[in-house]
């Protein structure tokens, strides 16, 4: 009889991860997988939308390949500033208000710079889409996450890349539903045309606005819920996932209260109320300062700052990369596309077409360049067949990741992809570049998901979103830097940048090897 009330007892001061497993699993974390992922799906969405923009609005706005790069790179200059401010907006006011605010942001952003006429117009509201969408990309692991078991995290988690893939997938569509349409091109007057691809980048935006309606139905993280001293709507929430996930009573459910285990704080204990009154006050706006510095505090001292300057920098070498040729594809496809046109099928790799393209000066070939914003339909299907081929990557890491490890996928997935990007050098056609581009791009495209389940492991609850942030900036510089080069370089000496791809990511591919399995104690199972 004491040992059973010694039980009792335990459940009614459990930890979180405890309590969250007495929730279940089954129908909520299934509903909310479909809700985040369309949010996911929407982020590469938004996200890859410039890579057809690229080569369609070249005649409009007079594109040189540095302009390109200057492009591709505003955007991600948006999403270095965003991804810092939208992290602390989520440690200090919540995961799920961050989230919509981002989308909510992103989609007025790609509705302006669907009418703006100007290049440098453009250029701003494209800082602004990128500086929106980095939130809903950066927070959207750590708050699906906080809903999640120990024993179905990494599953999850990594399930959610299967939607980036649905969204690289859905693009190409839109933009070959919408480009090549002549019945999208109006003018009003001498001094303002609404061309295809601006309905293109416009259509983009609405899909931000409709994954805002899924997302509200959900409640708070119930993690952070906890962290910022509000135990009781934390609790109701688990409540809640309780009825939904067993067709139970809230009353059955068997915590009472939960212990908030704080990273060496004391342990501090949360009770239900059931006149709806919380423990505890909330947080004052100075207490919420403090706490600022306290989360920096906690990231810049050991053992978190090694691990937060590695995974910055695993991240910028894989966005450099990744982000760039993702970005580049369709107009490297498109050249390939122009060079077989008028140099008929001579064997030629990447950077000999665009040299060969670059130095052609005949009126024939510039004509054909700036052709009225068109696109080959070669450039439509070859993208849709990269975006394909990473479906079988994204469906196996969510069932492989528990077995091979987080640490060891991470690894072979950033040294195979790099070996993939030297590969690049030694294409001889477009069949040949397009087999290696989908190689390339189904391994890389999952490695950021597993990179970011790493940092939801190792990193405490209260700095995680940070850290989530600080690293994805740091990803996003690594693709500015990547777009600069690579625009600046494509024409004339791409193999420097190709080159430095492959470096890269096989260099933080070793590096990953000396990351820990886990450092958060609260992270355990019991």
């Amino acid at each position: 009889m004491e040992e059973q009330g010694e039980t009792k007892e335990r459940m009614q001061r459990a930890p979180f991860e405890t309590a969250l497993h007495h929730a279940g699993y089954g129908c909520f974390q299934w509903m909310l997988l479909m809700s985040c992922g369309a949010i996911y799906a929407v982020c590469a969405l938004s996200t890859t939308t410039l890579s057809f923009v690229l080569p369609a609005a070249e005649k409009d706005f007079n594109l040189t390949s540095s302009d390109k790069g200057r492009l591709t790179a505003t955007p991600l200059i948006g999403m270095c500033v965003g991804s810092y401010f939208w992290g602390n907006l989520a440690d200090a006011r919540g995961r799920k208000k961050a989230i919509i605010g981002a989308l909510l942001l992103d989609a007025t952003a790609a509705f302006l710079s669907s009418v703006v006429q100007s290049f440098h117009a453009f250029l701003a509201c494209r800082f602004f889409s990128g500086f929106g969408i980095i939130g809903a990309t950066g927070l959207i692991f750590p708050y699906f996450g906080d809903f999640l078991s120990l024993r179905h995290r990494d599953v999850m988690l990594c399930r959610l890349e299967v939607f980036w893939t649905f969204g690289t997938i859905l693009l190409p569509g839109i933009a070959f539903l919408i480009i090549p349409n002549a019945a999208f091109n109006w003018a009003e007057g001498p001094n303002f045309y609404y061309t295809s691809w601006r309905v293109f980048v416009a259509a983009c935006g609405i899909p931000s606005l409709i994954v805002v309606l899924l997302l509200i139905p959900f409640p708070e993280s119930p993690r952070y819920l906890l962290y910022a001293n509000r135990g009781e709507q934390a609790l109701q929430v688990l409540q809640r996932i309780f009825v939904v996930n067993t067709k139970l009573h809230e009353k059955d459910f068997p915590v009472e209260s939960m212990i908030s285990a704080g990273d060496g704080d004391e342990e501090e204990i949360v009770s239900a109320d059931n006149n709806g009154n919380e423990t505890k006050s909330p947080l004052t706006w100075r207490q919420r300062w403090d706490n600022f510095w306290v989360r920096k505090k906690v990231l810049v001292n050991p053992p978190y700052i090694g691990l937060l300057a590695l995974c910055c920098f695993v991240d910028f070498g894989l966005m450099f990369s990744y982000y760039t040729l993702m970005m580049w594809f369709p107009d490297l496809f498109e050249r390939f596309s122009q060079f077989t046109e008028y140099f008929g099928t001579t064997s030629a790799g990447v950077c000999e077409v665009s040299l060969a393209l670059a130095n052609h000066t005949s009126e024939e070939v510039l004509i054909s360049t700036h052709k009225a914003g068109t696109l080959y339909d070669t450039v439509y299907t070859h993208t849709l067949i990269v975006a394909l081929s990473c479906v079988p990557t994204a469906l196996s890491v969510g069932i492989t990741i528990n077995m091979v490890g987080k640490k060891l996928m991470l690894v072979m997935m950033l040294i195979s992809s790099g070996l993939a990007a030297l590969g690049l050098n030694l294409v001889r056609s477009s069949i040949e570049n397009l087999i290696l581009s989908c190689v390339f791009e189904s391994i890389v495209s999952c490695t950021e998901a597993v990179l970011f389940c790493v940092i939801c492991e190792i990193f405490p609850t209260k700095v995680a979103a940070t850290a989530m942030a600080v690293t994805v900036m740091c990803g996003r510089i690594g693709a500015i830097v990547g777009n600069v080069i690579f625009g600046a370089l494509v024409d004339e000496y791409c193999i420097v940048p190709i080159y430095m791809f492959g470096t890269l990511l096989i260099t933080s591919g070793l590096l990953c090897i000396i990351l820990p399995k886990s450092t958060r104690p609260d992270r355990h199972p019991e």
